[in-house]
């Protein structure tokens, strides 16, 4: 085989092996989508938005709302800021209204402590002649233990009457200071119409928390003569 053979050959070889390779080749096919996955698409992406719609909602109305601080109305112009006060031992002292409702309580309680210092005074008495008798021997097992029955039932006795009287003067008491501080308070808030201070407090030497005080502050002797006005003659 001479060399133009060869070359010959060799183009003819290289010609059918192009021509069997572009038989060969595969053909694109068309992509087919199926109608059901997309409709399956579009329900999940449905249920997806509608679950959040759902959380969102949720958390709007069930989650904590922050405390906002709202200021109150205040309907009157405000006051001057001034602090006075006022002398309780004074109105104690001087305001007829308390000599009037509880002059008789203290005259009441004076009289039942000396009636119940002598019954204690009597039953003290009577135990120390128990005690006495006991010790000397003359009472008998049965004589003594009645005797000491009687002395209990005397004492309890003798103490309930006592906290029952007590009780009751001490509850007159606490009414008649009551309505000595509803006086009180009122007649202050009256005058206080025309001073326009911001606070009016009481002050007691049994509790001095004013360890400094300013005459010009001591509205004391005001109040004081408005609440004896109304029992001048």
């Amino acid at each position: 085989m001479n060399t133009e053979d060869l070359f010959t050959q060799n183009e003819n070889t290289y010609e059918m092996t192009t021509y069997e390779i572009e038989t060969i080749e595969p053909q694109p096919q068309p992509k087919h989508v199926s109608i059901y996955n997309h409709k399956w698409f579009n329900w999940g992406a449905y249920l997806v938005l509608l679950v959040a719609l759902i959380v969102l909602y949720i958390l709007h109305f069930t989650a904590p709302k922050p405390h906002v601080f709202v200021p109150k109305e205040i309907p009157d112009e405000p006051q001057s800021g001034e602090i006075v006060f006022v002398d309780l031992d004074v109105i104690n002292e001087e305001y007829e209204l308390v000599t009037i409702l509880t002059g008789d309580i203290k005259t009441e309680m004076s009289k039942q402590e000396a009636i119940f210092a002598n019954k204690e005074s009597a039953f003290q008495k009577k135990y120390n002649q128990f005690q006495e008798n006991m010790n000397a021997g003359i009472l008998t097992q049965v004589q003594m233990e009645n005797a000491q029955k009687q002395l209990m039932q005397e004492y309890q006795q003798l103490e309930e009457d006592k906290d029952r009287v007590f009780n009751n003067l001490q509850s007159r008491q606490a009414a008649a200071l009551l309505q000595i501080y509803d006086s009180l308070q009122v007649t202050v808030k009256r005058i206080n119409l025309e001073r326009n201070a911001s606070y009016v407090i009481t002050y007691q030497s049994q509790s001095p928390f004013l360890l400094v005080t300013d005459p010009a502050k001591d509205i004391t002797d005001y109040v004081l003569f408005e609440l004896n006005r109304s029992f001048k003659k």
